[in-house]
């Protein structure tokens, strides 16, 4: 029984592993010095995915496979093994950590959430503000040091915010009114914004670290002038990818007629 779990596991990993290569394929992709710093793309939902519904292990399979086969398929500069660790890691962390917080009530994480998307937006604010009418300042002057990459500190983090409490409104909303196998979505959402964000500022800032080292012309400019956007960009990934995990999560759950119960 425990072998044709596995294999199950280990097809539907494989299953998710194309998507997810298929996805790489229509990335955004953001260079400077020739050198890839940012790639926007949804295929994150798909190597997460595995470790979340079957363990760590599965997930670290699944992000290191993406990253190398993604690379055979569409190169994007020379390969560089650290970054399959990377992904590797990308894959593995969001599962760790699902695990640890998964039972703990939602009503607890959502006070967070809320917190954390509350100041997010503020810092936004009040950055935006001080490009806009206080360059002169100290801080404007920190700011305007980054050009046009200014536009992430500020509207960038507002766009987060918005982005945050719209899809927690849109949550409330269809819970409110819908059956209880709605709130298995709601409940996991908020968890998933954690274990995926989590992750997703810790493989960021490695990876930052590790494009800096390749790239002594980037290196020059100073960590934060690329760790900044990178950061933003996976604040807004992690909230939409986080509620298409969530839905995935359950339509998997569904499909093996597991129909989860409200939590």
């Amino acid at each position: 029984m425990k072998s044709k779990m596995n294999t199950k596991f280990l097809v539907t990993t494989a299953l998710c592993i194309s998507i997810a290569v298929v996805l790489r394929s229509f990335s955004i992709m953001i260079t400077a010095g020739g050198v890839l710093t940012m790639r926007i793309s949804f295929g994150a939902i798909f190597y997460v995915l595995p470790g979340l519904l079957f363990g760590p292990l599965y997930g670290a399979i699944a992000g290191g496979m993406v990253d190398i086969l993604g690379t055979i398929v569409m190169p994007m500069g020379a390969y560089i093994p650290v970054f399959t660790l990377t992904n590797i890691l990308a894959g593995f962390l969001p599962a760790v950590i699902w695990k640890k917080i998964r039972n703990i009530p939602i009503e607890n994480l959502k006070k967070y959430y809320v917190i954390f998307f509350s100041l997010l937006t503020l810092v936004g604010v009040f950055n935006t503000i001080v490009i806009l009418t206080m360059h002169n300042s100290y801080l404007g002057k920190m700011l305007m040091l980054m050009g046009k990459k200014a536009q992430y500190v500020g509207v960038g983090l507002i766009l987060s915010g918005v982005i945050g409490f719209t899809l927690l409104i849109i949550n409330n909303i269809i819970n409110k009114h819908n059956n209880n196998n709605y709130s298995y979505v709601y409940n996991n959402f908020f968890k998933l914004v954690i274990s995926v964000g989590i992750s997703g500022v810790i493989v960021s800032t490695i990876n930052t670290y590790f494009i800096l080292m390749f790239t002594p012309a980037l290196a020059a400019k100073g960590f934060m002038i690329l760790w900044i956007p990178r950061i933003v960009e996976t604040l807004i990934m992690t909230i939409i990818n986080s509620y298409a995990i969530s839905v995935l999560m359950y339509s998997y759950s569904a499909f093996e007629g597991r129909v989860p119960k409200k939590i």
